[in-house]
């Protein structure tokens, strides 16, 4: 599935997140932690604005009881409802929280990552994301449980009309961030440079009826997660080299460490992927860029470069060094 090389974004945060992508991750439902690892009892949920009453534990629930409408604000507003004993959220800190989005003037629930069961991962990089995101995080400690109230704007930009939660224009917005966890990270590469490696350092490729259908990790060990990219040319074309700033088609199959199957592949569908390669996983620009138009590479990306300390699904633990192999059919 193409969506295994992509930053992974979750519903709301894909429709609001001015430049930067959320990936999706886990969370202890029943107890937060701060960044040093040490748990904290979940906070006590019950919290409300003068229009709307939260309650449910932070970390584990929250549903919302409306006396009135709220009014279209001039300026966003954040009211701390629940005040977490956790570290306080640090700009630059990737934040885990649980999004609740309410139409203020229709009094309605449109959203809920409770309902989705795992929290959005998001940045905290007020140049990257949406103003109520930004308004959620600042001056807050993990633990949190924030409500902001703004016009749409806060949340959308310039793309209120016709976004995917049907929020009006002069609707107001009711956003709710639990506040879980600040987001592991992985060990950074000690560069962020493709290096050309032996390809005996790399496991070989396992084809039936000459299509690719796995790697072969015999004899070979795994590495430190601090590895930068490693890059095999296995077979050099005579096109155009790849720029960072193309939109590639190729086939693909990728594998973790010692894996008994791929976790996902095109090559078996006959479909090669099309997509900006700035819009896939760091590693893939990284390796990919000067390769020639025709070439078939084998990658080796650590985790920073791949989906980091989260991973992806159930496929790809966190931490987790990717190897994809990748024929360049052409660039756009």
């Amino acid at each position: 599935m193409h969506r295994r090389l992509r930053r992974t974004t979750a519903l709301l945060s894909a429709a609001v997140l001015a430049t930067a992508l959320a990936a999706c991750g886990d969370s202890d439902s029943d107890a937060a932690k701060d960044d040093t690892g040490s748990e904290s009892s979940p906070a006590s949920g019950e919290g409300s604005l003068a229009e709307v009453t939260f309650s449910g534990e932070v970390g584990d629930g929250i549903s919302a009881e409306w006396a009135e409408s709220v009014a279209l604000p001039e300026e966003t507003t954040t009211t701390t409802l629940v005040a977490g004993d956790g570290e306080e959220v640090a700009e630059g800190d990737t934040v885990m929280v649980y999004l609740w989005v309410g139409n203020g003037t229709s009094q309605k629930e449109l959203y809920s990552d409770y309902d989705n069961g795992a929290p959005e991962a998001i940045p905290f990089e007020p140049t990257q994301v949406a103003e109520a995101f930004t308004a959620l995080f600042e001056g807050q400690t993990y633990g949190s449980r924030v409500a902001v109230v703004a016009d749409p704007t806060a949340l959308f930009g310039d793309q209120v009309e016709g976004n995917s939660l049907g929020i009006g224009a002069e609707d107001s917005v009711v956003v709710v961030g639990d506040l879980i966890e600040k987001q592991a990270t992985s060990p950074e590469p000690t560069d962020d440079k493709a290096h050309d490696a032996d390809p005996s350092t790399q496991p070989s490729v396992v084809e039936e009826g000459g299509a690719p259908t796995g790697l072969d990790f015999s004899g070979i060990e795994e590495p430190e997660l601090d590895t930068p990219v490693q890059r095999v040319v296995l077979e050099e074309g005579d096109g155009a080299a790849v720029k960072d700033s193309d939109t590639v088609v190729v086939n693909y199959l990728g594998s973790t460490y010692d894996a008994d199957a791929p976790f996902d592949e095109s090559f078996s569908r006959g479909e090669p992927l099309t997509s900006p390669l700035s819009g896939l996983i760091p590693g893939w620009t990284i390796g990919l860029t000067g390769v020639k138009v025709g070439s078939r590479v084998l990658l080796q990306i650590p985790p920073a470069y791949g989906y980091g300390a989260a991973g992806s699904g159930t496929s790809i633990p966190g931490n987790s060094t990717l190897w994809f192999l990748i024929d360049v059919v052409e660039v756009q």
